[in-house]
Order: C-alpha cells, then structure tokens, then sequence
C-alpha cells in the first residue's frame, strides 16, 4: 500500500516536473509580466497623474483665453456701437436714405472717432486669431474711410484756399469744394459700410469665443474620464 501511494507521489512529482519543463519558457515570461506590472504600476500611475495636471493646466489657460476675448469683445462694444449709432443718425434719415451732413457735425463725428480704437486695431493687432485679424483690418480701413470723408466736408469751412505753409491753385481749392460737396452725401455710404464692417468683426469674436468654450467643455470631459 505504502509503495503505491510512493509511486503515485512519484509520478504525479515527475508530471508536475515535465510539465514546469515544457512550459518553463511560458512561466517565466509571465512571472517577468507579473513583476514589470508590480514594479512599473506607479510609474504608470505617475505618468497618467502627469497627464491629468497637464490637461488641468491647459483648461485654465484656455478658460483665461476665453474671459479675456469676452472682456475684449464687450469693451470694442461698448467704445464703438454708440459713435456709429450716432453717426448713423447725422448721416441718414430713420427710412435708410442719405442726408447730408454739414461742416460742423463732421467735425463733431470725426473728432469723436479719431483714435477710438486705436487700443486695439492698432495696438492689440497681430494678437488673436485669422479671421478676427482679419476683421479688425476691415473695420479700421471702414473707419478711416469714414474719417476721411469726414474730414473733406469740414475743410473747406475751417481753412481757407491759402495759409501759411499753404496756397492752392483754383483748381485744386475747386477740387476740394467738389470733395466736401460729395462727401455730404457720401458719408452715409462711409458709415454704413462702418457697420458692416464692425458686425463682421463681432461675428468673427463670437466664433472665436464659442471656438474656446467647445475646447473647454472636450477638455473637461476628458478630464473627467482620466481622474
């Protein structure tokens, strides 16, 4: 009886041993897995903890992207809607049709519009993105359209056709009359296009905005996939 459980003992010890031996290859690969894992768990861990904070820190930066080009916006807003509202009022009846404006109200609109953006067409300009670049250059060309205009209305009635530093002919002082004849009129042209313009430019701020807001909310999911 002894022997044969000896036996069995024996031969149940030498297919355990063949086995391990035909799988030996296969055992040791997965106990180096199991110890990679063991050892390499925190480094896993500190590597998606990285990931996070990164992913953290980028949130805040487009959500301080996203505040200032609000802020910007309702600040361009509030410095240019009422001149132009304004300016609308002197250069076109309440039916949409031109009116002429006169020397002194066109001296009065341009001197109110003369530098009103200059903070941001002139000095933020190359900050923010294409398209609202490119906005911004088309407004300030409407607008110095519109000074311009502006300004050969008033000419003639502050200056005469000679000064001291200069002497026009009686063909350049009628070419300048023409100019502040036309301009009466064409100065509701200048300030529409103005408008247009500056709507042009909050359509290019608010894609630009809801650009950011889309970023942020992708962001904040990921974010709350990874924690």
């Amino acid at each position: 009886m002894l022997a044969t459980v000896s036996d069995s003992a024996v031969a149940v010890g030498c297919s355990i041993g063949h086995w391990i031996y035909n799988f030996q290859t296969l055992i040791t690969g997965a106990a180096a897995i199991v110890a990679a894992w063991y050892v390499g768990a925190p480094v896993w861990q500190q590597l998606k903890d990285n990931r996070l904070q990164t992913q953290i820190m980028h949130r805040e930066t487009l959500a301080v992207r996203l505040r200032e080009a609000e802020e910007r916006a309702a600040r361009v807003a509030t410095a240019i809607d009422e001149p132009l509202l304004q300016a609308q009022r002197l250069t076109s009846y309440p039916q949409g049709e031109p009116r002429e404006v006169g020397p002194h109200d066109a001296f009065e609109m341009m001197r109110i519009l003369e530098g009103l953006l200059d903070w941001y067409l002139i000095t933020l300009r190359g900050t923010e993105d294409a398209s609202i670049e490119s906005a911004k250059s088309e407004l300030s060309e409407a607008l110095d359209g519109l000074s311009r205009t502006l300004n050969s209305v008033h000419w003639p009635d502050h200056n005469d056709q000679s000064g001291d530093d200069y002497c026009l002919t009686d063909e350049e002082w009628a070419e300048v009359l023409r100019k502040a004849d036309e301009g009466k009129t064409l100065a509701a042209k200048k300030v529409n296009e103005a408008w247009k313009a500056n709507r042009a430019l909050k359509a290019a701020q608010q894609t630009g905005t809801n650009e950011l807001r889309q970023q942020i909310a992708r962001l904040d999911q990921t974010i709350a996939q990874t924690s």
